[in-house]
């Protein structure tokens, strides 16, 4: 099994290049974070799923015993292009530039590449990249980060849409990483749009599929009653949760695949 004997600097950004040289050596293991620059309601910030991705992909490296890069800011957010501040990159340029990324590492001799997706529609991109990565003998894998995280919290939410944008879900964890930069007093809790269930009836996986845009789902890029439901003590139970299957997760694929 991969590891060093005392604990270590696990960004590369933070290392010199003779250090990250010697410590590529131990751990071939790299997760590259992937983040969002997004409307999340009138309460999280615009930058939830950057920190996430930042803060996670580290609990989640010193657990699985890997390396991390710095987290990529941006994503594919073209279903949410409406509000002030959303940063959308188009997936062909968006998917060339994570791919460049990551075949840099895989030159610098990285063994085993996890792309670890804090936001769920940049997973398109990151579907493609490895099925070609994989095709070509390279040993990668991916993380939609928020699906783990509703999976931690299946049965332990009390709103009545606990994991919809901006959530319960999303906001408790928002709060466990950076209580200060929600707002919670000024979410809307708002119900989605009848629109919203016909859409997730029709989604990727059912033989009839329809698209549409975030305005069709919110009206303010978030839904679900979270001022009285989400909390900090929330959010960090179902982080530790979401960090440790994570963490099994690549361990079981690194040794089925070594």
């Amino acid at each position: 099994m991969e590891g060093f004997q005392e604990p270590i600097e696990r960004r590369i950004d933070r290392m010199t290049s003779a250090t990250f040289a010697e410590a590529i050596k131990s751990c071939g293991t790299l997760i590259i974070p992937l983040g969002s620059v997004e409307e999340t309601g009138n309460h999280c910030p615009l930058g939830t799923d950057l920190f996430v991705a930042e803060s996670a992909s580290l609990r989640i490296a010193e657990k699985a015993n890997c390396l991390v890069s710095p987290p990529i800011p941006f994503g594919d957010t073209y279903e949410l292009d409406f509000w002030p501040g959303n940063v959308h990159v188009d997936a062909p340029i968006l998917g060339a530039y994570i791919e460049a990324v990551a075949r840099s590492f895989v030159r610098q001799g990285f063994k085993n590449i996890v792309f670890f997706c804090c936001h769920s529609l940049t997973m398109k991109c990151v579907d493609l990249l490895c099925r070609r990565l994989n095709r070509e003998g390279v040993k990668v894998c991916a993380i939609d980060w928020w699906k783990v995280a509703v999976d931690a919290a299946r049965g332990e939410t009390s709103s009545a849409e606990p994991f919809g944008h901006g959530g319960e879900v999303i906001t408790s964890i928002a709060l466990a990483l950076e209580p200060d930069l929600v707002q919670l007093t000024k979410a809307t809790d708002e119900p989605s749009l009848p629109a919203l269930s016909r859409i997730n009836a029709h989604s990727l996986g059912s033989p009839f599929i329809e698209y549409a845009d975030f305005r069709k789902y919110c009206i303010s890029g978030a839904w679900g009653a979270v001022r009285a439901t989400a909390s900090q003590e929330k959010g960090e139970r179902w982080l530790l949760k979401a960090i440790s299957a994570a963490a099994d997760f690549i361990q079981s694929w690194r040794e089925n695949n070594s």
